[in-house]
């Protein structure tokens, strides 16, 4: 009959260990332990199958112990010239356990690694053999760290000993092996010490299963998840993106109509609007191609960081006025300067997404007719932007989704928008090692912060 070994404790691990012992060393070593010996069943051996690295740490313990005490009593009998009768069956049943004791480490599924203090092998056994395809007898007193490990576990396995020496055990932790053709298995460990008769300690013991199916099984899980999800950014993106072109490619569309129609009777003021309607269109479908080209570029890793100077207080009233164009904005945009920023090492084209997206933004969910501000201020090491909008502003629930690609608020109803400019703000703000942040209240208006570090140039 075959039991399964899950002890919860020390004690309950100890006397399910012991089912696995012969009646006299079973009835010894709970003497041995200060206990009374237990009812022992009237068969010599239980078969029970081991399903942990506690249980095989428990066996091994109590054997290490049981050896030490018979030493302790052959020296207390040294001054005799015959071992007593009790002495030498315990010497006999001691060679029988130790003997049961190695068939049970060798036949378990578990890598069983034995080390002296100074890391080298003492004891291999069969599984170890079959992952590794060396012999115990190849790899007997040799480093681990020479044998199996990769260059980059090495460090870590030798802090892992001096913290088992320091008397921090058990430890958990995972590491490479190379096998003898070179292949890497993923093994778990759980790793403890044996004491010897002084409490010092004289070998480290890992338990180890091999989990490199089962890491290999998560990663392809996780490459499947991603890759649906990848599937359905996509769906969401292309029906996203194919509505919001409609809209400037309708306003296009209409305005060259008109005048191609009715050039001869629009006087020259209205036909600049309809010229500055296409410009702005287009303007429209630059940004959300250049929001497309930035995402793709920072997901394959390919988004870069080109500081030159630039002067801030020029660039920041050409991103107002390249706004203002559109005669259809029915917005008051103002720059306030904080400080004297005339010139600092940024990277223009990154800084442009990042100030429209948040302007544009803050004009879609403004009311006509607010005032939107772009607030710069710098530092010796920093610049400092501030976009800050009369709007309807966002949600408590919404503020820490609202980088996400796609995401929309809850308030939004039925105003138009791809959810993406805000992603590329941040995503462009990061490349250049700053902060975004944002401050809201829904009714009153919204505040996004970008801080950029860099050098700033004061004019002269």
């Amino acid at each position: 009959m075959t039991h399964s070994i899950q002890p919860k404790n020390l004690l309950a691990g100890l006397g399910l260990a012991l089912l696995i012992l012969s009646s006299p060393i079973a009835v010894y070593v709970w003497r041995l332990m200060g206990f009374a010996p237990p009812v022992v069943p009237a068969h010599p051996l239980l078969l029970i199958t081991i399903t942990n690295g506690f249980s095989i740490l428990l066996l091994i313990g109590i054997y290490y112990r049981f050896w030490v005490r018979l030493r302790q009593l052959e020296q207390d009998n040294d001054n005799s010239r015959f071992l007593s009768p009790e002495i030498r069956d315990r010497q006999q049943a001691e060679l029988q356990e130790q003997n049961f004791l190695s068939v049970i480490l060798d036949t378990a599924n578990a890598l069983i690694t034995v080390l002296d203090k100074q890391g080298r092998i003492i004891r291999f056994n069969h599984t170890c053999e079959r992952l590794t395809g060396y012999s115990f007898d190849e790899v007997k007193g040799k480093y681990i760290w020479d044998l199996f490990l990769i260059p980059e576990d090495i460090e870590s396995v030798k802090t892992i000993i001096k913290e088992l020496q320091a008397y921090h055990f058990p430890n958990e932790h995972k590491n490479y092996w190379i096998t003898r053709d070179g292949t890497r298995r993923l093994i778990s460990w759980y790793s403890t010490v044996l004491l010897d008769d002084n409490h010092s300690v004289k070998y480290f013991i890992g338990i180890g299963i091999d989990i490199t199916e089962r890491q290999q099984a998560e990663q392809m899980r996780r490459q499947l998840e991603r890759q649906q999800e990848l599937s359905q950014l996509q769906l969401r993106f292309f029906s996203l993106v194919s509505h919001e072109f409609r809209t400037p490619l309708s306003t296009i569309l209409a305005s060259v109509q008109l005048l191609q129609l009715c050039s001869d009777q629009f006087s020259p003021d209205k036909k600049i609007r309809n010229l500055q309607r296409i410009e702005a269109a287009t303007q429209r479908l630059r940004q959300m191609l250049d929001n497309i080209l930035i995402i793709n570029r920072a997901e394959t890793g390919q988004l870069e960081f080109q500081p030159r100077r630039v002067n801030l207080e020029q660039f920041c009233q050409g991103i107002l006025a390249e706004i203002l164009r559109n005669p259809d904005n029915p917005y008051d945009l103002k720059l306030v300067r904080q400080a004297d920023c005339s010139r600092a090492c940024l990277d223009e084209q990154l800084l442009r997404s990042i100030l429209i997206n948040l302007l544009t933004n803050s004009i879609k969910y403004s009311p006509p007719g607010s005032t939107i501000i772009l607030r710069q201020t710098c530092t010796i090491a920093e610049v400092i932007f501030q976009v800050c909008d009369q709007g309807i502003g966002i949600l408590d629930d919404d503020i820490i989704h609202i980088f996400e690609s796609f995401y929309r608020g809850k308030n939004i109803d039925s105003i138009p928008g791809s959810g993406l400019g805000l992603t590329v703000a941040k995503t462009c703000v990061i490349v250049q090692g700053g902060n975004i942040s944002v401050t809201s209240e829904p009714g009153v208006g919204t505040t996004f912060t970008v801080t950029i570090p860099c050098e700033v140039i004061s004019q002269v």
